[in-house]
Protein backbone atom coordinates (compact mmCIF):
# COMPACT_ATOMS: atom_id res chain seq x y z
CA UNK A 1 0.00 0.00 0.00
CA UNK A 2 1.64 3.53 -1.08
CA UNK A 3 0.33 6.11 1.79
CA UNK A 4 -0.61 9.53 0.26
CA UNK A 5 -0.96 12.34 1.83
CA UNK A 6 -3.44 15.84 1.58
CA UNK A 7 -1.71 17.83 -0.86
CA UNK A 8 -1.09 14.94 -3.11
CA UNK A 9 -5.01 14.27 -2.42
CA UNK A 10 -6.23 17.78 -3.14
CA UNK A 11 -4.16 18.43 -5.89
CA UNK A 12 -5.17 15.31 -8.15
CA UNK A 13 -8.64 16.00 -6.88
CA UNK A 14 -8.61 19.66 -8.30
CA UNK A 15 -7.65 18.74 -11.89
CA UNK A 16 -10.20 15.70 -11.25
CA UNK A 17 -7.29 13.20 -12.17
CA UNK A 18 -7.35 11.35 -8.52
CA UNK A 19 -7.38 8.06 -10.99
CA UNK A 20 -3.98 8.18 -11.82
CA UNK A 21 -3.35 6.99 -7.99
CA UNK A 22 -5.29 3.16 -8.40
CA UNK A 23 -3.60 3.50 -12.22
CA UNK A 24 -0.21 3.31 -10.13
CA UNK A 25 -0.20 2.04 -7.22
CA UNK A 26 -1.91 -1.52 -6.48
CA UNK A 27 -3.19 0.32 -3.19
CA UNK A 28 -3.58 3.20 -2.06
CA UNK A 29 -4.17 4.69 1.97
CA UNK A 30 -3.95 7.60 3.86
CA UNK A 31 -4.37 8.24 7.83
CA UNK A 32 -7.95 9.59 9.09
CA UNK A 33 -6.41 12.84 10.38
CA UNK A 34 -5.99 13.57 5.84
CA UNK A 35 -9.23 12.90 5.65
CA UNK A 36 -10.65 15.21 8.97
CA UNK A 37 -8.32 18.07 7.08
CA UNK A 38 -10.17 17.16 3.88
CA UNK A 39 -13.42 17.06 5.89
CA UNK A 40 -12.88 20.89 7.48
CA UNK A 41 -11.74 21.76 3.74
CA UNK A 42 -15.33 19.96 2.97
CA UNK A 43 -17.47 22.40 6.03
CA UNK A 44 -15.50 25.51 4.42
CA UNK A 45 -17.16 25.20 0.95
CA UNK A 46 -14.38 23.65 -1.22
CA UNK A 47 -15.89 21.33 -3.50
CA UNK A 48 -13.24 19.18 -4.69
CA UNK A 49 -13.07 17.26 -1.48
CA UNK A 50 -16.48 15.40 -2.69
CA UNK A 51 -14.20 14.10 -5.81
CA UNK A 52 -12.12 12.49 -2.61
CA UNK A 53 -14.99 11.20 -0.70
CA UNK A 54 -16.54 9.17 -3.67
CA UNK A 55 -12.93 7.24 -3.95
CA UNK A 56 -12.92 6.34 -0.32
CA UNK A 57 -12.91 2.58 0.73
CA UNK A 58 -16.21 3.68 2.91
CA UNK A 59 -17.95 4.45 -0.10
CA UNK A 60 -16.79 1.72 -2.08
CA UNK A 61 -13.34 3.33 -3.65
CA UNK A 62 -10.03 2.59 -3.57
CA UNK A 63 -8.74 4.93 -1.05
CA UNK A 64 -8.10 3.14 2.19
CA UNK A 65 -8.34 4.84 5.43
CA UNK A 66 -5.41 3.57 7.10
CA UNK A 67 -5.65 4.24 11.52
CA UNK A 68 -2.13 4.65 13.03
CA UNK A 69 -1.53 1.94 15.42
CA UNK A 70 -0.10 3.07 18.92
CA UNK A 71 3.86 2.61 17.86
CA UNK A 72 2.86 4.56 14.96
CA UNK A 73 0.84 7.28 17.33
CA UNK A 74 4.28 7.36 19.42
CA UNK A 75 6.78 7.87 16.48
CA UNK A 76 4.53 10.45 14.98
CA UNK A 77 4.95 12.04 18.16
CA UNK A 78 8.48 11.53 18.38
CA UNK A 79 9.11 12.95 14.83
CA UNK A 80 6.74 15.65 14.69
CA UNK A 81 9.04 19.45 14.47
CA UNK A 82 7.61 23.00 14.61
CA UNK A 83 7.38 22.84 10.87
CA UNK A 84 6.01 19.11 10.65
CA UNK A 85 1.78 19.23 11.43
CA UNK A 86 0.65 15.73 13.63
CA UNK A 87 -1.18 15.07 9.98
CA UNK A 88 1.99 14.54 7.82
CA UNK A 89 3.78 13.23 11.28
CA UNK A 90 1.10 10.57 11.11
CA UNK A 91 1.52 10.05 7.05
CA UNK A 92 5.32 9.69 7.52
CA UNK A 93 5.01 6.91 11.34
CA UNK A 94 2.25 5.26 9.27
CA UNK A 95 4.91 4.71 5.83
CA UNK A 96 7.46 4.26 8.54
CA UNK A 97 6.47 1.32 10.66
CA UNK A 98 4.85 -0.51 7.74
CA UNK A 99 7.67 0.39 5.14
CA UNK A 100 5.71 2.04 2.62
CA UNK A 101 6.22 4.50 -0.04
CA UNK A 102 5.04 7.69 0.61
CA UNK A 103 3.48 10.02 -1.99
CA UNK A 104 3.81 13.93 -0.52
CA UNK A 105 4.45 17.52 -2.60
CA UNK A 106 6.00 18.85 0.88
CA UNK A 107 9.63 19.39 0.85
CA UNK A 108 9.85 19.04 4.63
CA UNK A 109 7.88 16.17 4.68
CA UNK A 110 9.84 14.41 2.14
CA UNK A 111 13.19 15.21 4.33
CA UNK A 112 12.16 14.02 7.10
CA UNK A 113 10.48 10.85 5.68
CA UNK A 114 14.27 9.95 3.71
CA UNK A 115 15.90 10.51 7.53
CA UNK A 116 13.77 7.47 8.91
CA UNK A 117 14.14 5.49 5.52
CA UNK A 118 11.11 6.07 4.19
CA UNK A 119 10.34 6.04 -0.13
CA UNK A 120 9.08 9.61 -0.91
CA UNK A 121 7.72 10.25 -4.12
CA UNK A 122 6.51 13.87 -5.28
CA UNK A 123 3.62 14.49 -7.49
CA UNK A 124 6.59 14.26 -10.37
CA UNK A 125 7.77 10.82 -9.93
CA UNK A 126 4.12 10.08 -9.63
CA UNK A 127 2.93 12.07 -13.08
CA UNK A 128 6.42 9.68 -14.18
CA UNK A 129 4.75 6.64 -13.29
CA UNK A 130 1.67 6.92 -14.60
CA UNK A 131 3.57 7.90 -18.03
CA UNK A 132 5.61 4.44 -18.08
CA UNK A 133 2.26 2.96 -17.61
CA UNK A 134 0.56 4.52 -19.83
CA UNK A 135 -2.64 5.87 -17.99
CA UNK A 136 -0.90 9.70 -19.04
CA UNK A 137 -0.68 8.61 -22.98
CA UNK A 138 0.18 11.60 -24.91
CA UNK A 139 2.37 14.82 -24.57
CA UNK A 140 -1.06 16.89 -25.15
CA UNK A 141 -2.71 15.24 -22.09
CA UNK A 142 0.10 15.92 -20.25
CA UNK A 143 0.33 19.73 -20.88
CA UNK A 144 -3.14 20.06 -20.54
CA UNK A 145 -2.93 18.35 -16.37
CA UNK A 146 0.60 20.34 -15.56
CA UNK A 147 -1.86 23.54 -17.10
CA UNK A 148 -4.70 22.29 -14.84
CA UNK A 149 -2.39 22.03 -11.55
CA UNK A 150 -1.24 25.31 -11.86
CA UNK A 151 -4.15 26.96 -13.00
CA UNK A 152 -6.52 25.20 -10.19
CA UNK A 153 -4.10 24.38 -7.42
CA UNK A 154 -1.38 26.83 -7.95
CA UNK A 155 0.90 24.66 -8.84
CA UNK A 156 4.40 25.64 -9.51
CA UNK A 157 7.01 22.95 -11.50
CA UNK A 158 10.55 23.81 -11.76
CA UNK A 159 11.79 24.09 -15.64
CA UNK A 160 14.27 20.71 -14.55
CA UNK A 161 11.13 19.52 -13.22
CA UNK A 162 8.79 20.20 -16.60
CA UNK A 163 11.64 19.04 -18.63
CA UNK A 164 12.13 15.63 -17.15
CA UNK A 165 8.26 14.98 -17.13
CA UNK A 166 8.30 15.84 -20.76
CA UNK A 167 11.25 13.91 -21.60
CA UNK A 168 10.16 10.73 -19.86
CA UNK A 169 7.16 9.85 -23.31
Amino acid sequence: MTIVDNNILSALAKVERLDLLPAVFDSVGTPPSVVDELDRAKAAGYGFVNRIDAVTAHNGGWLTVVSPAGEELELAEDIRDHALSITDARCLAVAATRDRRLVTDDAHVGTVGRQHDIEVWDLVLLLQAAIRRGVITSRAELSTLVDDLQARDNYRFSTADEQALFETF
